[in-house]
């Protein structure tokens, strides 16, 4: 019975490592199911994707060479140990995905998190996509070339954060900008300014029309919308949360 046991014992260690890498090869295919993985790098870097996958058939290839019936029964302890820890990176996806950064985020990455307007001058980089008319205009569009919007009718969309100093008839409308992936993410935001501020929540998301200012305040630029239509919207999917330089 002992010896049974032993076996059984054995011969699942031996084979932990295999389901780890068809885990892995789920979860791969997961991410490039509908674009999720742009929840978390930027989509420019998709080639990575490509080097992880090469990474993973060289691992498994390793793997299997050394499986077999005679060394199956003395696979060393530390293969299960890898094998564990390669895991991890998998229930970590399952995990965050559906979860992005909000106002918490916003006020810790925030350069002035007290201040209510984003400074228009520190947005020193291009916007990748531009949008008129009806279109709403990214929040990256709107900092990045903040003259050519101003005094302007703009539409544009965002997350909602409300301060312990921001008025009543006011909130933030931020988004988050990544370079690389969202551990890099930057805060983008603007002030809103409207009679019906009061009525959202931070972390609503909503889409705002008015009148686009940059204005000069204390020797500094400072955009804010002057907004005369704030509608809800619905959350959108992790891929869409961010915008990306």
């Amino acid at each position: 019975m002992k010896a049974k046991i032993k076996t059984a014992i054995s011969f699942g260690a031996a084979c932990f490592p295999a389901i780890v890498y068809v885990l892995w090869l789920n979860a791969y295919y997961w991410l490039l199911k509908g674009g999720r993985y742009q929840a978390f790098i930027q989509p420019k870097l998709w080639p990575l994707l490509i080097l992880a996958l090469l990474l993973l058939t060289a691992f498994t290839a390793a793997f299997i060479s050394r499986f077999s019936a005679e060394t199956r029964a003395n696979l060393k302890f530390d293969a299960v140990i890898k094998a564990a820890v390669l895991i991890v990176p998998v229930f970590f996806l399952w995990s965050v995905y559906g979860r992005s950064l909000g106002t918490d985020a916003f006020v810790k990455k925030a350069l002035n998190p007290g201040q209510r307007i984003t400074e228009g001058e520190s947005i020193l980089v291009k916007s990748s996509a531009g949008a008129s008319g009806d279109q709403a205009i990214s929040l990256l569009d709107l900092l990045s070339d903040s003259e050519k919007f101003d005094g302007k009718r703009i539409a544009t969309e965002g997350m909602v954060y409300k301060g312990t100093q921001t008025g009543e008839n006011a909130f933030t409308l931020f988004r988050f900008a990544v370079v690389c992936c969202a551990a890099d993410a930057l805060p983008l935001a603007v002030t809103v300014k409207s009679a019906v501020a009061g009525k959202f929540g931070n972390d609503s998301w909503v889409k705002v029309e008015g009148l686009f200012k940059l204005e000069t305040v204390n020797g500094r630029q400072v955009v804010s919308i002057a907004a005369d239509m704030i509608q809800p919207l619905p959350i959108p999917p992790p891929g869409k949360r961010y915008l990306f330089f």
